[in-house]
Order: structure tokens, then C-alpha cells, then sequence
């Protein structure tokens, strides 16, 4: 019988073979994306399981960000693919959330199917919603109030705000890595032809994203000959960590931070020339729920340790679907 927990660390777990998005001594841990909350204790399984899943740019950004994986340690999982871990199959579904993201598929021998959502945004539009048996995901955003009426829009209102900021002076962009080369590509794809300048590991994680076909285009790195020139110009945007101090000294420059956080508005003013932008990469309460309903799981399982107000949403889920809906750990 296959059992599915998740631990106090927010690790999914399927029986002893898999662990995602987490540790547990496990024989593979699966990661869906390269974000902190996601590999947590990655050193750890680094030493303890046989290998390392993800999808190529997400492993490819792992070791960017410093984690040493051997070659052949990792399984590069291209999207659709499927392998074996014991009696299960394991497959990765594409998700719209950072580039190389992705939902984790399990079969099990007698044809239980499990799906973890992982983080995603805009389901049924760019995350496919997939059926499961077992539904397991993170409610992020859990609480019933935590809705953005202006989500289908919020690109263009981005777009429109760093053009006309643009108009006055450079502009730093402040966001989480993967997040950043995800704006990127929308203002390039909204026609924004500003060049673009970029701190060595934001320049390094976006090499990388290129060679997946996340065309970006015109970019230099910080501190070269060609960044100091575009920044002499006094018409570029620079893209970098939230946790970042500023780069630059140039008095006309607007800041913009990128924040899930936001919901009554989709920008507002903080003053001294900085904006915030609701810019988020995760389903709101309503996305969720679009989730669960269209998935039509037998089960679901709410990850309190990246969820918000776990109890109340999955409350709601049991209201709403009148699904079963359990709370782990």
C-alpha cells in the first residue's frame, strides 16, 4: 500500500523511495524548482540518497547556486519523461511558476496516481490541471481573503509602469531568482528594449536559462566594460536579489520590488522614487480551490509548512469540494 506524509520540514514523501521538495532518507529526492523554501537540507540528501531528480534547468541552476551534484548523481528529467523508482513511476508536468518548474507525477503498481503541485500560478491557462487519486499542495495564499482581481493583467500593468519609469531614468527591479529572468522575459515579449544589466549570479542563472530557450536578450554583466557603459547611458534596468543592496549610485534611478503580498492593489507608491508591484508566482485562494475542483482528487493533502492558514483552507477545501481534506504534518 503506498503511503504518502509530509514531514516537519515540508519534505512530500512517498513510502521510503521518494522525498520532494525536502529531506528524508529516502532513495531519490526530487526537487521542483530551484527556490530556498524547496531545497531545504539539499546538502543533506546530497550525502544520503542515491540521486538528485529535476528537470535540466533546474538542476543546471542548482549548481549555480553552489550546491556541488555530480554529474552522475542527477537525473535530468525532461517534462513528460518517465522513470522508475522501485514499483513507482515518476514523471515531471510542466508549471507556470520560475523557469524549470514543475508539478511531480507517482504511479504506483496498482495504478494510484499522486500528484504534488509544487508551487504554480494561473492553472487551467499555463499549469496544466492534472487528476489525481492524492492530491498534495502548498496553500500559499490559504486564507479565503487572499485574492488578486487584477492577476490576468498584472503583466501589462508591470510592463506599462517600468516603461513609463523608464522614461525618467534607469530602473532597479528587486525580485527572487527565477522570478527575475521570469520578467525578463515578459518585458521583452511586451516590446521593452531597454537593455539590461545584471549582478554575476543573476548574469550566471541567466546564461543558463538561455541555453533552455528563455530568450532574453541584450543583457551585460555589472561591473564589465560594457555594463559600465550601458550604466553611464543612464538608460537601462537592473535586475537584482530582493536581499540586495543598491548597485549603483544615480539619483534619477526607480526602484520597483516584485511582492506576493499585495492584494488590494496591483502597484503602489512607497515613496522616495520606490514602487511595489503585486507581482506573485503563486495561485491566489481562488487558483487553489480552480485547482482542486478540476483535479478531482479522492484526497487531499494540505503542506501546512509552506501553506498559510493550512486549517482554515483546508476547511474551506472540505466545504467547497466536499473532498477529504487533511492537514500534514
Amino acid at each position: 500500500m503506498t503511503n504518502v506524509l509530509v514531514n516537519e520540514r515540508g519534505a512530500v514523501l512517498i513510502n521510503k523511495l521518494l522525498s520532494i521538495d525536502g529531506h528524508e532518507n529516502s532513495i531519490s529526492r526530487v526537487v521542483t524548482h530551484a527556490h530556498s523554501d524547496h531545497i531545504r537540507d539539499l546538502d543533506k540528501s546530497l550525502t544520503t540518497c542515491k540521486n538528485l531528480v529535476g528537470t535540466p534547468l533546474t538542476l543546471d541552476w542548482l549548481v549555480e547556486l553552489g550546491y556541488k551534484i555530480p554529474r552522475d548523481y542527477s537525473i535530468r528529467l525532461d517534462y513528460g519523461s518517465r522513470i522508475s523508482i522501485g514499483e513507482l513511476k515518476l514523471e515531471l508536468v510542466k508549471t507556470l511558476h520560475i523557469p524549470g518548474s514543475s508539478q511531480v507525477v507517482v504511479t504506483d503498481e496498482d495504478g494510484l496516481k499522486i500528484v504534488y503541485t509544487s508551487d504554480f500560478k494561473k492553472p487551467g491557462v499555463h499549469t496544466p490541471i492534472l487528476e489525481a487519486d492524492i492530491l498534495v499542495l502548498d496553500a500559499v495564499y490559504g486564507n479565503p481573503n487572499y485574492v488578486r482581481e487584477f492577476d490576468e493583467y498584472i503583466e501589462d500593468i508591470l510592463t506599462d509602469l517600468v516603461n513609463q519609469l523608464l522614461s525618467k531614468g534607469p530602473v532597479i527591479i528587486y525580485g527572487y531568482h527565477g522570478k527575475l529572468q521570469e520578467v525578463m522575459k515578459i518585458f521583452r515579449d511586451r516590446g521593452v528594449i531597454a537593455p539590461y544589466v545584471l549582478p554575476p549570479k543573476v548574469y550566471g542563472m541567466t546564461k543558463i536559462a538561455e541555453k533552455y530557450d528563455l530568450r532574453i536578450r541584450d543583457y551585460v554583466l555589472l561591473g564589465s566594460s560594457e555594463g559600465a557603459e550601458v550604466v553611464k547611458s543612464g538608460w537601462f534596468l537592473l535586475f537584482t536579489h530582493v536581499s540586495s543592496s543598491n548597485y549603483i549610485r544615480e539619483p534619477r534611478a526607480s526602484e520597483v520590488l516584485l511582492s506576493g503580498w499585495e492584494f488590494k492593489k496591483p502597484y503602489r507608491y512607497l515613496g522616495s522614487n520606490r514602487w511595489l508591484v503585486a507581482f506573485s508566482d503563486h495561485a491566489d485562494f481562488k487558483g487553489l480551490i480552480h485547482y482542486i475542483i478540476n483535479s478531482n482528487p479522492k484526497t487531499v493533502i494540505v503542506n501546512s509548512v509552506r501553506s498559510s492558514y493550512s486549517e482554515i483552507f483546508a476547511n474551506e477545501v472540505r466545504r467547497i469540494t466536499k473532498k477529504e481534506c487533511i492537514v500534514m504534518p
